[in-house]
């Protein structure tokens, strides 16, 4: 479902550390973009750093496993084209986050990490916090450009309530001996409301996207692109070879 879904920045510090790249502004000399739209580019320096910090999710032996390798490679690349073009949204929408707005956002962040285990986490990582800080901040415009732009658009009738909830009763009733208390906790209408909103937001996420993509179009540049990438044929050649 896109970045929307994926996204768990604000609540999760491991998908912010996997996840969200370091964007730069646009480069003097253009040929050395790796992936960019109008305003913000990404250059193969903040690529090959953020392919770093995905790989440590990964085997160390990753590589060995050409086409597995090159799956990880193409999935950085689309997961940081969908970001740049949200954050060019952004731009073009004048959206920002004041700098106490992330002071208290973290500040929220960190009520789930005890002590100093919020940068034991960093630091095992390799995460500096300046960096961390600076993820979190777009994360924080993206999030505002998907309420803002998408989630608050959205049009909810008491017919949709209605039918929302009757789905959802039936759903929860297959299972409530594990859940006895989500009904309850959705009978007000108010909650009902924001889990409809969601779920609508979700589903829509994909075509919402995809517009985007038209509005901000990105450019990726192959040939860097190449450098990174195993070539598989070449590499079977050489096995091939050597067995001869």
């Amino acid at each position: 479902m896109g970045y929307y879904l994926k996204n768990s920045f604000i609540y999760g510090l491991l998908g912010c550390i996997l996840w969200i790249t370091g964007c730069s502004e646009p480069e003097k000399n253009s040929s050395q973009f790796f992936i960019k739209t109008e305003v913000i580019t990404i250059s193969s320096m903040d690529f090959s750093e953020e392919l770093d910090l995905k790989r440590a999710a990964y085997p160390y032996d990753i590589k060995e496993s050409q086409e597995e390798y090159n799956e990880m490679v193409i999935s950085l690349v689309k997961v940081l084209s969908e970001e740049i073009v949200l954050l060019t949204a952004a731009v073009a929408k004048n959206i920002t986050i004041t700098e106490q707005e992330v002071l208290t956002a973290e500040k929220e962040f960190k009520k789930d990490y005890p002590e100093d285990s919020f940068e034991q986490i960093l630091l095992e990582n390799a995460i500096s916090y300046p960096l961390w800080k600076k993820r979190f901040k777009k994360n924080m415009i993206i999030e505002k450009l998907i309420d803002q732009e998408l989630k608050q658009k959205i049009e909810i009738t008491p017919g949709d309530i209605v039918d929302f909830y009757s789905s959802y009763n039936t759903t929860t009733s297959h299972d409530a001996k594990n859940q006895p208390t989500i009904i309850n906790k959705i009978d007000n209408e108010k909650e009902l409301v924001t889990r409809l909103r969601m779920k609508k937001t979700q589903d829509n996420y994909n075509t919402w996207i995809q517009e985007l993509y038209k509005a901000y179009p990105i450019e990726i540049n192959k040939d860097k692109l190449k450098t990174f990438l195993i070539d598989i044929k070449e590499n079977k050649e050489d096995k091939h070879d050597k067995e001869n």
